[in-house]
């Protein structure tokens, strides 16, 4: 019998998104093998629920791995991937992304890693394209919601992992108020920033179904942050504010990435989610018509297709 496939999900749910493409890889070259996939948190369930790449989709809790013994012993007491216990059943991989030294992430994608966490599978993550995958009630209530609404923009403006990420509200507040010919809808938590004149679903969806209204909208604007790799597996045309990371290690080539590549940027790792000593620049520099422009293209690319694909 194939030793089976366990892969561990670490970071934020970006992360988690970014590695859906490895999944894919990994049964197309080992379809013979289990993959099991266990979620160091629990919303990272919801980012792999219904991926049909998955076998066994598993919460790497203490009131849950109690049912895995084995699993459990080899998590806790060998993090080097079982190279004593039980290497012929099966074998861990981390999914960790912290320890790639910041300077690569001026030359190196996140997906390119991948390869490299699954070296002995040997496989080929050359589509990098986001996954994500929905049951058929969920899929209609996403089309339901959205319904009496066209020309929709879903709009994100927070960012849980670096403060450093955002723009200034009164920004947001001017670029919507400059294209009233749209329906921003606004997504996320209900205590973040509110964006005036946008349509507001803050806190009003689950996770899911958060994720799965991208798939009706006709583009998305926002800052770094898991709904840009939302925005990516759907193909919807996107623009994303780039701050204290850098689109080279994080981005999409589906979205229009702006970013100022100061000289003290990307940061994120050195100020770990502390404001910005030096004044915000990177974000601060970034004009609302800069980012309307950059809008304005991304959804006549998104007309062209509608158009092409009638």
């Amino acid at each position: 019998m194939a030793r089976d496939i366990i892969a561990v999900t670490w970071g934020g749910l970006g992360d988690v998104l970014m590695c859906t493409p490895a999944f894919h890889a990994i049964k197309e070259a080992h379809p013979d093998r289990r993959v099991i996939v266990y979620c160091s948190r629990e919303d990272h369930r919801n980012v792999l629920l219904q991926n049909p790449n998955i076998d066994s989709l598993r919460v790497l809790l203490p009131k849950y791995m109690w049912r895995y013994p084995r699993h459990l012993y080899a998590y806790l007491f060998n993090s080097e991937g079982l190279k004593y216990y039980d290497s012929k059943r099966f074998k861990f991989y981390y999914l960790f992304f912290q320890h790639v030294p910041s300077v690569l992430y001026e030359q190196k994608h996140v997906m390119d890693i991948l390869p490299e966490i699954f070296g002995d599978l040997a496989i080929d993550v050359s589509r990098k394209k986001c996954e994500l995958y929905f049951t058929r009630n969920e899929e209609e209530k996403a089309r339901s919601a959205v319904a009496p609404y066209k020309n929709i923009v879903f709009v994100h403006v927070h960012s849980k992992c670096s403060e450093n990420h955002h723009w200034l509200p009164e920004r947001w507040n001017e670029l919507v108020a400059s294209l009233p010919q749209y329906t921003f809808i606004q997504v996320g938590g209900k205590n973040e920033t509110p964006v005036r004149s946008a349509v507001d679903w803050r806190g009003r969806t689950g996770l899911r179904e958060a994720f799965c209204l991208f798939k009706h909208g006709d583009a998305f604007v926002g800052v770094d942050s898991c709904f840009a790799h939302v925005a990516n597996a759907f193909n919807v045309p996107g623009v994303v504010l780039f701050g204290d990371s850098s689109p080279v290690f994080v981005g999409h080539n589906t979205n229009i990435n702006i970013y100022k590549g100061l000289s003290c940027s990307p940061c994120e790792e050195y100020l770990n989610g502390h404001a910005c000593p030096i004044g915000h620049s990177c974000m601060n520099l970034i004009t609302v018509e800069e980012v309307r422009e950059s809008l304005l293209r991304q959804l006549a690319v998104r007309k062209r297709a509608y158009v092409e694909k009638v």
